[in-house]
Protein backbone atom coordinates (compact mmCIF):
# COMPACT_ATOMS: atom_id res chain seq x y z
CA UNK A 1 0.00 0.00 0.00
CA UNK A 2 1.09 3.64 -1.39
CA UNK A 3 2.89 5.61 2.00
CA UNK A 4 0.72 8.57 2.62
CA UNK A 5 2.43 12.34 2.85
CA UNK A 6 3.38 12.21 6.43
CA UNK A 7 5.10 9.00 6.24
CA UNK A 8 6.49 10.00 2.70
CA UNK A 9 7.97 12.62 4.41
CA UNK A 10 9.35 11.08 7.17
CA UNK A 11 10.81 8.58 4.87
CA UNK A 12 12.38 11.53 2.91
CA UNK A 13 13.95 13.04 5.97
CA UNK A 14 14.98 9.81 7.56
CA UNK A 15 17.37 8.62 4.15
CA UNK A 16 18.79 12.04 3.35
CA UNK A 17 22.10 10.52 4.29
CA UNK A 18 21.47 7.72 1.72
CA UNK A 19 19.74 9.85 -0.75
CA UNK A 20 23.06 11.94 -0.40
CA UNK A 21 25.21 8.91 -0.79
CA UNK A 22 23.42 7.78 -3.99
CA UNK A 23 23.53 11.24 -5.53
CA UNK A 24 27.29 11.16 -5.32
CA UNK A 25 27.56 7.75 -6.22
CA UNK A 26 25.88 8.70 -10.07
CA UNK A 27 27.50 12.00 -10.08
CA UNK A 28 30.85 9.88 -9.73
CA UNK A 29 29.83 7.99 -12.06
CA UNK A 30 28.79 10.04 -14.99
CA UNK A 31 31.72 12.44 -14.43
CA UNK A 32 29.50 15.25 -12.92
CA UNK A 33 31.55 17.91 -10.29
CA UNK A 34 31.29 21.27 -8.86
CA UNK A 35 28.51 22.85 -10.18
CA UNK A 36 26.93 20.83 -12.40
CA UNK A 37 26.96 17.99 -9.38
CA UNK A 38 25.16 20.26 -7.25
CA UNK A 39 22.43 21.47 -10.09
CA UNK A 40 21.77 17.67 -10.13
CA UNK A 41 21.71 17.38 -6.48
CA UNK A 42 19.20 20.00 -6.25
CA UNK A 43 17.25 18.79 -8.87
CA UNK A 44 16.78 15.49 -7.99
CA UNK A 45 15.75 16.12 -4.50
CA UNK A 46 13.34 18.48 -5.21
CA UNK A 47 11.98 15.90 -7.54
CA UNK A 48 11.40 13.82 -4.62
CA UNK A 49 9.67 16.25 -2.87
CA UNK A 50 7.02 17.39 -5.31
CA UNK A 51 3.21 16.75 -5.29
CA UNK A 52 3.19 16.20 -1.46
CA UNK A 53 6.51 13.65 -2.13
CA UNK A 54 4.50 11.38 -5.27
CA UNK A 55 7.79 9.30 -6.15
CA UNK A 56 8.10 8.33 -2.05
CA UNK A 57 4.53 7.59 -1.68
CA UNK A 58 5.17 4.96 -4.46
CA UNK A 59 7.56 3.01 -1.86
CA UNK A 60 5.67 0.05 -0.58
CA UNK A 61 8.08 -1.74 1.21
CA UNK A 62 9.00 -4.72 -1.73
CA UNK A 63 12.66 -3.85 -1.01
CA UNK A 64 14.69 -1.80 1.32
CA UNK A 65 14.29 1.88 1.35
CA UNK A 66 17.81 2.36 -0.01
CA UNK A 67 16.82 -0.13 -2.76
CA UNK A 68 14.17 1.82 -4.18
CA UNK A 69 16.12 4.50 -3.66
CA UNK A 70 18.96 4.19 -5.77
CA UNK A 71 16.30 2.82 -8.85
CA UNK A 72 14.64 6.10 -8.41
CA UNK A 73 17.70 8.21 -8.38
CA UNK A 74 18.84 6.40 -11.44
CA UNK A 75 15.84 7.13 -13.09
CA UNK A 76 15.84 10.60 -12.41
CA UNK A 77 19.20 10.81 -13.79
CA UNK A 78 18.43 9.68 -17.22
CA UNK A 79 15.12 12.35 -17.15
CA UNK A 80 17.83 14.60 -16.30
CA UNK A 81 20.18 13.97 -18.58
CA UNK A 82 17.46 13.91 -21.26
CA UNK A 83 16.48 18.02 -20.36
CA UNK A 84 19.56 18.94 -19.88
CA UNK A 85 21.48 17.30 -22.93
CA UNK A 86 18.83 15.77 -24.63
CA UNK A 87 17.68 18.29 -27.71
CA UNK A 88 20.71 18.28 -30.36
CA UNK A 89 21.81 21.67 -31.54
CA UNK A 90 24.86 22.05 -34.10
CA UNK A 91 27.69 24.61 -32.85
CA UNK A 92 28.13 27.65 -34.71
CA UNK A 93 31.75 26.82 -35.06
CA UNK A 94 30.68 23.68 -36.80
CA UNK A 95 27.87 25.03 -39.28
CA UNK A 96 30.83 27.07 -40.56
CA UNK A 97 32.97 24.77 -40.57
CA UNK A 98 30.94 22.81 -43.62
CA UNK A 99 29.16 19.42 -43.83
CA UNK A 100 32.29 17.21 -42.92
CA UNK A 101 32.73 19.40 -39.19
CA UNK A 102 28.78 19.57 -38.79
CA UNK A 103 28.02 15.71 -39.63
CA UNK A 104 31.85 15.62 -37.38
CA UNK A 105 30.38 16.85 -34.02
CA UNK A 106 26.84 15.21 -34.33
CA UNK A 107 28.61 11.73 -34.17
CA UNK A 108 30.93 12.74 -31.83
CA UNK A 109 28.55 14.41 -29.08
CA UNK A 110 25.32 13.68 -30.22
CA UNK A 111 25.54 10.11 -30.73
CA UNK A 112 28.33 9.97 -28.44
CA UNK A 113 30.50 7.54 -30.61
CA UNK A 114 34.26 7.05 -29.90
CA UNK A 115 36.36 9.22 -32.48
CA UNK A 116 37.92 6.56 -34.48
CA UNK A 117 34.12 5.02 -35.17
CA UNK A 118 32.99 8.56 -36.19
CA UNK A 119 35.59 8.96 -38.85
CA UNK A 120 35.33 5.72 -40.15
CA UNK A 121 31.19 6.51 -40.40
CA UNK A 122 32.10 9.36 -42.03
CA UNK A 123 34.65 7.66 -44.57
CA UNK A 124 32.09 4.82 -44.96
CA UNK A 125 29.49 7.21 -45.54
CA UNK A 126 31.54 8.60 -48.42
CA UNK A 127 31.40 12.07 -46.56
CA UNK A 128 34.77 12.38 -46.44
CA UNK A 129 38.21 10.79 -47.64
CA UNK A 130 40.04 12.39 -44.98
CA UNK A 131 42.11 10.07 -42.20
CA UNK A 132 41.72 10.38 -38.39
CA UNK A 133 44.56 12.95 -38.09
CA UNK A 134 43.40 15.15 -40.72
CA UNK A 135 39.86 15.18 -39.25
CA UNK A 136 41.42 15.97 -35.94
CA UNK A 137 42.87 18.83 -37.35
CA UNK A 138 39.17 20.02 -38.30
CA UNK A 139 37.48 18.59 -35.59
CA UNK A 140 39.92 21.36 -33.80
CA UNK A 141 37.73 24.56 -34.22
CA UNK A 142 34.53 22.18 -32.26
CA UNK A 143 33.78 23.78 -28.86
CA UNK A 144 33.76 21.95 -25.60
CA UNK A 145 30.65 20.81 -25.34
CA UNK A 146 27.99 18.99 -22.67
CA UNK A 147 27.76 15.73 -21.75
CA UNK A 148 31.48 15.74 -22.94
CA UNK A 149 33.76 16.33 -19.61
CA UNK A 150 37.61 16.38 -19.29
CA UNK A 151 38.67 12.72 -18.50
CA UNK A 152 41.83 11.34 -17.02
CA UNK A 153 43.91 8.88 -19.53
CA UNK A 154 46.17 7.16 -18.58
CA UNK A 155 49.91 8.24 -19.79
CA UNK A 156 50.54 5.04 -22.17
CA UNK A 157 46.91 5.91 -24.42
CA UNK A 158 48.10 9.59 -24.35
CA UNK A 159 51.83 7.93 -25.60
CA UNK A 160 49.62 6.32 -28.61
CA UNK A 161 48.82 9.55 -30.41
CA UNK A 162 51.08 10.72 -33.08
CA UNK A 163 51.57 14.14 -32.30
CA UNK A 164 52.10 16.26 -28.85
CA UNK A 165 49.67 19.03 -29.99
CA UNK A 166 47.55 19.91 -26.98
CA UNK A 167 44.21 20.01 -29.70
CA UNK A 168 44.66 16.71 -30.18
CA UNK A 169 44.90 15.97 -26.96
CA UNK A 170 42.01 17.47 -26.02
CA UNK A 171 39.82 15.88 -28.69
CA UNK A 172 41.19 12.43 -27.63
CA UNK A 173 40.23 13.12 -24.58
CA UNK A 174 36.92 14.10 -25.06
CA UNK A 175 36.07 11.48 -27.70
CA UNK A 176 37.14 8.57 -24.90
CA UNK A 177 34.65 10.40 -22.43
CA UNK A 178 31.86 10.39 -25.27
CA UNK A 179 32.61 6.70 -25.65
CA UNK A 180 32.47 6.06 -21.98
CA UNK A 181 28.90 7.69 -21.80
CA UNK A 182 27.64 5.89 -25.36
CA UNK A 183 28.76 2.69 -23.50
CA UNK A 184 27.33 3.65 -20.31
CA UNK A 185 24.37 4.63 -21.82
CA UNK A 186 24.10 1.57 -23.89
CA UNK A 187 24.60 -0.77 -20.72
CA UNK A 188 21.83 1.31 -18.85
CA UNK A 189 19.55 0.02 -22.12
CA UNK A 190 20.45 -3.45 -22.42
CA UNK A 191 19.55 -3.63 -18.13
CA UNK A 192 16.28 -1.71 -18.59
CA UNK A 193 15.24 -4.76 -21.25
CA UNK A 194 15.60 -7.67 -19.12
CA UNK A 195 12.95 -9.22 -17.09
CA UNK A 196 11.73 -7.04 -13.64
CA UNK A 197 13.63 -9.26 -11.42
CA UNK A 198 16.05 -9.55 -13.81
CA UNK A 199 16.64 -5.75 -13.93
CA UNK A 200 16.77 -5.12 -10.77
CA UNK A 201 19.51 -7.76 -9.79
CA UNK A 202 21.61 -6.18 -12.52
CA UNK A 203 20.96 -2.16 -11.34
CA UNK A 204 21.60 -3.64 -8.22
CA UNK A 205 25.03 -5.50 -9.09
CA UNK A 206 26.18 -2.57 -11.53
CA UNK A 207 24.66 0.71 -10.20
CA UNK A 208 24.66 0.00 -6.54
CA UNK A 209 28.25 -2.30 -6.74
CA UNK A 210 26.13 -5.15 -4.13
CA UNK A 211 27.99 -8.63 -3.53
CA UNK A 212 25.67 -11.28 -4.70
CA UNK A 213 24.85 -12.42 -0.88
CA UNK A 214 23.83 -8.75 -0.03
CA UNK A 215 21.24 -9.05 -3.51
CA UNK A 216 20.28 -12.58 -2.30
CA UNK A 217 19.28 -10.92 1.04
CA UNK A 218 17.63 -7.87 -0.35
CA UNK A 219 15.34 -9.48 -2.76
CA UNK A 220 15.11 -12.75 -0.22
CA UNK A 221 16.26 -14.70 -3.04
CA UNK A 222 18.75 -18.05 -2.57
CA UNK A 223 22.33 -17.32 -3.12
CA UNK A 224 24.08 -20.36 -4.94
CA UNK A 225 21.22 -20.45 -7.37
CA UNK A 226 22.01 -16.64 -8.49
CA UNK A 227 25.42 -17.48 -8.53
CA UNK A 228 24.69 -19.22 -11.70
CA UNK A 229 22.20 -16.99 -12.76
CA UNK A 230 24.49 -13.90 -13.06
CA UNK A 231 26.44 -15.33 -15.81
CA UNK A 232 23.76 -15.77 -18.29
CA UNK A 233 22.60 -11.83 -17.31
CA UNK A 234 26.52 -10.97 -18.37
CA UNK A 235 26.20 -12.75 -21.27
CA UNK A 236 22.85 -11.41 -22.21
CA UNK A 237 24.11 -7.68 -21.46
CA UNK A 238 27.04 -8.70 -23.69
CA UNK A 239 25.30 -9.28 -26.78
CA UNK A 240 22.84 -6.08 -26.26
CA UNK A 241 26.30 -4.27 -26.41
CA UNK A 242 28.22 -5.50 -29.00
CA UNK A 243 25.04 -5.16 -31.12
CA UNK A 244 24.79 -1.44 -30.00
CA UNK A 245 28.44 -1.00 -31.51
CA UNK A 246 30.02 -0.94 -27.84
CA UNK A 247 34.04 -2.23 -28.62
CA UNK A 248 34.84 -5.73 -27.09
CA UNK A 249 37.44 -3.64 -24.80
CA UNK A 250 34.83 -1.50 -23.14
CA UNK A 251 32.49 -4.04 -22.77
CA UNK A 252 34.80 -5.78 -20.67
CA UNK A 253 36.10 -2.83 -18.77
CA UNK A 254 31.87 -2.48 -17.81
CA UNK A 255 31.50 -6.15 -17.03
CA UNK A 256 34.85 -7.65 -15.94
CA UNK A 257 35.09 -5.95 -12.94
CA UNK A 258 31.14 -6.92 -11.29
CA UNK A 259 31.76 -10.38 -12.35
CA UNK A 260 34.08 -11.04 -9.54
CA UNK A 261 32.57 -10.98 -6.39
CA UNK A 262 33.61 -8.58 -4.10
Amino acid sequence: MPLDRSDAEALFIESLATIDRLLGKLCRRYGMSGDDSDDFDSWAKSRLIENDYHVLRQFRGEASASTYLAVVLSMLFREYSVERWGRWRPSAAARRSGPVVLQLEQLLVRDRLPFRQAAETLRTKGVTALNDRDLWSLARVLPSREPLRPVYLPPETLDELESNESADVAIVTEAAQAERLSALSALDEAIARQPPEDRIILRLRFWENMGVAEIARTLGLEQKPLYRRLPALFARLRDHLESAGISRPRIAGLIAVVEEER
